[in-house]
């Protein structure tokens, strides 16, 4: 599972009609539910309160009503249907769990499947986009931010490497950026917070030149359909439009968005385009072996 904290439900047994076999579609059999669904542990632990906890006893009530009333064949049908059911109900961005019938084989303690499903995402204003960037030891450096986002957040979708030029300070070396579609249901500070402590576990300080090398700069640049402009944030970030850097990578993997705040589409943003000196050639796709390139898919 990609979030990092998570809820526990072990063992749930429930009768129900399961099989193909003839006995099977008359006499109710035993299941096993495993669940894992994601929280937020460490809110619910500071505030001991709870109000912030996961309801896993309207989680475990929800599925014991759901699989006693069920006449499915497949223990495959079951888990599908009801991970679709528990995603929707609670508005989860994820959840793991695993179905199995211990008679079903003679000799075998026990047999099921395991499955992992995330959130089906209707729309683009459903995401969440972050700018990645790094031009010290950019290949170790955005490796290990990528490994920590997929732990994190569910990854749904991410763009090629970008080598582009430097802007504001242009004695230095070249950039490595990309894009990175989460789905998530933190709030915009909460994701800016952690991701501070992300580029600082790579030795990010902010002292020195404001458009100086870094090791790791992660921006928090779309949350959702949000339009903010205040002292502390601004979404959608004003980046977009004016950096190749943002715009570009952003474009590969979420070319049909459109800005909430202005009301266009990214290909006219990128039409309009005016930073001509900033230059931006896309790498060979196998530069992170482990993180293949993907469009969101809507």
């Amino acid at each position: 599972m990609r979030t990092s904290d998570y809820i526990v439900l072990t063992g749930l047994k429930i009768s129900c009609i399961i099989g193909i076999f003839e006995w099977e579609r008359k006499q109710k059999q035993d299941v096993l539910i495993d669940l894992k669904v994601p929280c937020d542990a460490q809110r619910a632990a500071r505030r001991d309160n709870i109000a912030d906890a996961v309801d896993y006893k309207k989680i475990a009530k929800t599925t014991i009503t759901f699989v006693e009333k069920s006449r499915y064949q497949l223990v495959e049908t079951m888990a599908e249907e009801l991970a679709d059911t528990l995603l929707k109900t609670f508005n989860l961005t994820e959840i793991e769990l695993s179905v199995s019938k211990p008679t079903a084989i003679r000799g075998s303690q026990n047999v099921g499947v395991h499955i992992h499903r995330a959130k089906a995402i209707s729309s683009l204003s459903e995401l969440t986009f972050l700018s990645l960037g790094s031009n010290i030891s950019p290949k170790q450096n955005l490796a290990f931010a990528l490994k920590a986002i997929a732990v994190k957040y569910t990854l749904q979708g991410l763009s090629h490497v970008y080598l582009t030029s430097p802007v504001g300070y242009s004695k230095q070396p070249a950039f490595w950026n990309m894009a990175a579609a989460i789905a998530t249901n933190e709030t915009p500070e909460k994701i800016r917070i952690w991701l501070s402590t992300l580029e600082k576990k790579t030795g990010r300080t902010k002292r020195g030149k404001t458009f100086g090398p870094r090791t790791l700069d992660v921006d928090l640049i779309v949350w959702k359909d949000l339009v903010e402009d205040s002292k502390d944030i601004q979404l959608p970030h004003p980046d977009i439009a004016s950096k190749a850097f943002v715009l570009f990578p952003l474009l590969e993997i979420a070319p049909h968005w459109v800005d909430p705040g202005s009301g266009k589409p990214i290909i006219e943003l990128a039409a309009e385009f005016k930073g001509k000196d900033q230059t931006i050639q896309r790498l060979p796709t196998d530069v992170f072996a482990d993180f293949p390139p993907y469009a969101v898919r809507k």
